[in-house]
C-alpha cells in the first residue's frame, strides 16, 4: 500500500493520513509465482490490480490460440474493466509472466476512488491516461505488418519485457509462432 502512496507522491499528489488509513483497510499486498493465473477467463473481474514489481499479460483463446494482447510492468494498473463493470466473464486472463507482487483493490471501491477522491483518485485518472495512451500505442504496432518494427518497438519501448518475458509469450504478442520467433531472432543476429 505504500508503493501506491510513493507512486502518487512521484505525480506531486499528497494523500492526507485518512485516506492512507482507508486504502490499508480495502487493499491487499499479493505475490503470483511466474506463470501462475491472476484473472481468469471464465470468471468475473472483481479486483483492480497495481503492479509493484513484475510483468503481467493479458491473454485470450482465439480460434484455439492464445493471443497476447498487451504486456504490464511496474506501475501499471491491470483488470478487465468491461468484466467488473457488467458483472460478467472476463473476455482474457491475465498470467504472471515473471514472479510479481501487485496490490489488489476491489473494484468497488477503486470505483469510488476514481470518481471521488481527489488525492488517490486523482493518481488513479492520471495512471489510466497513461494507460489509455499506452494501449493505443502498442495496438498500433501491433498492426504494422513488418515484425522487425513491431519488434523493435518492444526493444525501444518494453526492454524489460525482452530480456525477462519466455520468448513464447513475445511471439504471441507479436503475432508469430515460437518457431517463427526463434527463426526471426537467429536471422537478427546473423545480419
Amino acid at each position: 500500500m505504500n508503493e501506491l502512496i510513493k507512486a502518487a507522491e512521484s505525480y506531486g499528489i499528497t494523500v492526507p493520513e485518512e485516506e492512507q488509513q482507508a486504502l490499508a483497510r480495502a487493499i491487499r499486498k499479493r505475490t503470483a509465482r511466474k506463470k501462475a493465473i491472476i484473472f481468469r477467463q471464465t470468471e468475473t473481474c472483481k479486483e483492480v490490480i497495481y503492479l509493484i514489481r513484475g510483468i503481467t499479460a493479458s491473454v485470450f483463446n482465439y480460434d484455439g490460440k492464445e493471443v497476447v494482447t498487451r504486456f504490464f510492468q511496474t506501475g501499471n494498473f491491470s483488470s478487465n474493466i468491461v468484466s467488473a463493470v457488467q458483472k460478467s466473464p472476463a473476455s482474457d486472463y491475465l498470467i504472471a509472466i515473471t514472479e510479481v507482487e501487485y496490490l489488489a483493490i476491489p473494484f468497488e471501491y477503486f470505483q469510488r476512488l476514481y470518481l471521488y477522491s481527489n488525492a488517490i483518485g486523482l493518481f488513479i485518472r492520471k495512471k489510466l491516461i497513461e494507460n489509455s495512451i499506452e494501449n493505443k500505442k502498442l495496438t498500433s504496432a501491433k498492426t504494422i505488418p513488418d515484425l522487425n518494427v513491431r519488434y523493435q518497438y518492444l526493444l525501444e519501448y518494453y526492454p524489460q519485457v525482452i530480456r525477462d518475458t519466455p520468448a513464447k509469450y513475445v511471439a504471441k504478442f507479436l503475432g508469430v509462432t515460437p518457431e517463427g520467433y526463434s527463426r526471426f531472432l537467429a536471422k537478427r543476429r546473423t545480419s
